[in-house]
């Protein structure tokens, strides 16, 4: 129950908190802390117990101490960029995180919380000392894809517990940048290939040119190279290997759990056509991706099977 009440005032303040503002708040620890110096102070009135009155007082120095440490340990943060590179469902990736500070102290033991369907953060903590005022320092924080999916990520939690756990400091940051978590690379085979046979003319030069065997068509010899050489030499067309392939759904009226499987075969495919250097193409219900090979079509291919509504 107490969970609960402290998730729902966490998601309150998660979502009115002002950015840069800084928030401290003690922890069980701290409250715990709290709760003895009131029964020492108790006892040692009492029973009119100096060393009683005299432990009580340095607990409670300590207590006050830690609440200030703590402030300052998260005071002077910003960030001042971040980057996502889109990653696939169940493959791990990082968040790059450019911060800057106007402490000289550095800030130790901080960690970062953030609010996404699609992503699962690390519970990694980081720390950086600042060598000169104003400095900055770089941070790679660890994610995961959960499932595929596009969306933006407004805020973060920048927090610290450093150095009892007695409070924990945090303060928010926005960012309104975009996730991409493609589907899950599985070899499953289950989608339709197409081969986009184009129709070819003798202009063309998409042919090699190789010896007369017998068998071969003699529609594709070149009487021209006979006539000059005696030796009969004939024209031999791309491969069918070669030629471009459209994917897409076997069945377009499939449950969203088969749909999610053909993603996850579809984007295997890409993946393999793109290593091999043919040219593929995507056929979705409300987009159609012409074949080409190239870093930014494999993106649009990935990113079109991320953002498809089952």
């Amino acid at each position: 129950m107490l969970t609960r009440v402290l998730t729902f005032f966490e998601n309150k303040i998660f979502s009115m908190g002002r950015q840069g503002q800084l928030y401290i708040v003690p922890t069980l620890d701290g409250l715990k802390l709290l709760s003895l110096n009131m029964v020492l102070l108790i006892m040692g009135l009492v029973y009119a117990n100096n060393y009683v009155l005299l432990f009580n007082f340095i607990l409670f120095c300590l207590f006050i101490g830690s609440m200030f440490y703590t402030h300052f340990n998260l005071q002077g943060l910003q960030v001042l960029s971040a980057n996502f590179k889109p990653l696939h469902a169940g493959e791990n990736g990082f968040i790059g995180f450019s911060f800057k500070s106007r402490s000289s102290l550095g800030h130790h033991f901080l960690r970062i919380k953030i609010k996404s369907a699609f992503l699962e953060a690390s519970e990694q903590s980081f720390h950086f000392s600042m060598k000169d005022h104003q400095s900055t320092a770089k941070v790679d924080f660890p994610v995961k894809g959960i499932k595929r999916g596009v969306s933006e990520l407004k805020r973060i939690t920048v927090e610290t517990r450093f150095p009892f756990h007695l409070f924990r400091a945090f303060t928010y940051f926005d960012l309104n940048i975009k996730t991409t978590v493609y589907p899950e690379k599985k070899a499953e085979k289950i989608h339709n290939e197409t081969a986009l046979a184009y129709e070819k003319h003798d202009g063309e030069d998409d042919y090699t040119l190789k010896s007369f065997q017998p068998g071969d068509s003699l529609k594709r010899i070149l009487w021209k190279k006979y006539a000059q050489t005696g030796k009969l030499i004939t024209k031999q067309m791309a491969s069918v290997e070669e030629l471009p392939v459209m994917l897409s759904f076997s069945n377009e009226d499939l449950s969203s759990a088969e749909k999610e499987r053909e993603l996850s075969s579809l984007c295997f495919a890409i993946h393999l056509f793109h290593s091999q250097n043919m040219n593929y193409g995507l056929a979705l219900q409300k987009r159609t991706i012409n074949p080409g090979n190239s870093q930014q079509h494999l993106s649009d291919c990935l990113g079109a099977l991320a953002e498809y509504e089952t």
